[in-house]
């Protein structure tokens, strides 16, 4: 799995909601951001990642922006995959804080007891 190189770790960085409920992470060795567990937005190989639904990630499709898909048939419907810079920051922004409401609206996630 490619890791994101500088650029992209440095617009994921100016993008992730300035709110408290934002957490910064990991998954998967790539810089993520989380809200009561869950990956609301995040980085992969050149790209962000940006939770924003079923819905809204499809009438983002027919605005140029591809649905997620790490792995060739595993798409993950609700995000959406920006390559680094082809969004204005603003932008980005505006749809990671969307991503964040709207990810903190779901049951905070238990973590499994270690074994």
């Amino acid at each position: 799995m490619e890791k994101p190189d500088a650029a992209t770790i440095d617009y994921y960085d100016r993008n992730v909601p300035p709110d408290p409920r934002a957490v910064k992470g990991q998954m998967f060795g790539h810089p993520c951001a989380f809200v009561n567990g869950h990956m609301f937005y995040g980085t992969f190989a050149g790209s962000v990642v940006i939770r924003v639904g079923t819905v809204r990630a499809a009438e983002l499709t027919h605005e140029g922006l591809v649905l997620f898909e790490p792995m060739a048939g595993r798409v993950w419907k609700e995000y959406v995959q920006v390559t680094t810079g082809a969004l204005p920051d603003e932008r980005v922004l505006r749809l990671a804080q969307d991503a964040l409401n709207l990810t903190a609206q779901l049951p905070a996630k238990v973590k499994k007891a270690k074994r």
